[in-house]
């Protein structure tokens, strides 16, 4: 998954692996693929939240617990 993400968001943020999880920070907001993102995430069982840390916008996600 960690890959694929990679793929994805290019050069348009930065990924960490994190606790089983990822903590993507988004450095070009008009290029980055939100929707291809958001979707692997969510579709793969992730949950996720979005915070801000000046002057970036930060994903956060971690595998949902049942």
């Amino acid at each position: 998954m960690f890959y694929k993400l990679k793929r994805t968001i290019g050069s348009t943020a930065r990924l960490v692996e994190n606790y089983g999880g990822f903590e993507i920070t988004v450095i070009d907001t008009e290029k980055f693929p939100w929707v291809d993102v958001f979707t692997m995430l969510l579709d793969s069982g992730f949950q996720v939240w979005i915070n801000k840390t000046d002057p970036y916008l930060q994903i956060i996600s971690k595998q949902e617990v049942d």
